[in-house]
């Protein structure tokens, strides 16, 4: 009778063995995937370029509804484009009357503004803001621009401007802060897994042991 219940319950630990060794290698696979997938997620904090439409500056009730040698000819590239943003806005201006801009060195004094008023900005949200200024400026003057008061328009601009600029900077912060927060859980999910995986291959040494045992009693 002895031997018929220790028989008996050798077989319900090992059957119960060999379950929680399934459970475990489950448990070790679904955690490993999940971890991977964490750990691996991405995000950039690159700001998008800003895109402000001159309807919103004649309507703004509606609108707030709504290497050296690579660097170097990089730089140069930028102060390409930079320059031909500027004489846009400049020959934009110049179609104005002379009664609503003084056109006095007119291209020097944009260069100078538009260097100010971006100067904060990284280099390529310069050339934004320069695009951005050009495009509107144009908008102002084929709808009407001798009405127009260009240095409000142009602080118009750099709020608008600023504004988008410091929203996506405030969304990528926060992206980054749950990016980090996945990693951690993650990284968590990963030491689960490798516990899990401790666990599985005790349930086998185990399993192991008792089969050893029931060939060392035949």
């Amino acid at each position: 009778m002895l031997r018929s219940i220790e028989k008996n319950f050798f077989k319900i630990v090992q059957r119960l063995g060999l379950l929680f060794a399934i459970l475990a290698f489950a448990a070790v696979m679904v955690l490993s995937v999940m971890s991977y997938g964490k750990i691996n997620i991405e995000a950039s904090d690159q700001i998008d370029t800003p895109v402000i439409h001159f309807a919103d500056y004649q309507n703004p009730i509606s609108a707030k509804e709504a290497g050296v040698t690579i660097a170097s000819k990089a730089d140069d590239n930028f102060n390409q484009e930079f320059d031909v943003q500027l004489a846009d806005i400049v020959t934009a201006l110049e179609a104005l009357p002379d009664t609503s801009i003084d056109k006095t060195d007119l291209a020097q004094k944009v260069k100078i503004l538009v260097k100010i008023k971006s100067n904060d900005y990284p280099q390529d949200l310069q050339l934004a803001y320069a695009t951005s200024l050009a495009k509107l400026t144009k908008q102002m003057v084929n709808v009407g621009g001798e009405k127009t008061n260009i240095d409000a328009f142009i602080k118009w601009h750099d709020q608008e401007f600023a504004k988008q600029v410091n929203a996506q900077t405030k969304n990528n912060f926060l992206r980054m802060g749950s990016l980090s927060a996945e990693k951690a859980t993650g990284y968590a999910m990963l030491g689960s897994a490798a516990a899990a995986l401790g666990i599985f291959i005790m349930f086998v040494m185990m399993l192991v042991m008792l089969r050893v045992e029931r060939n060392t009693r035949q």
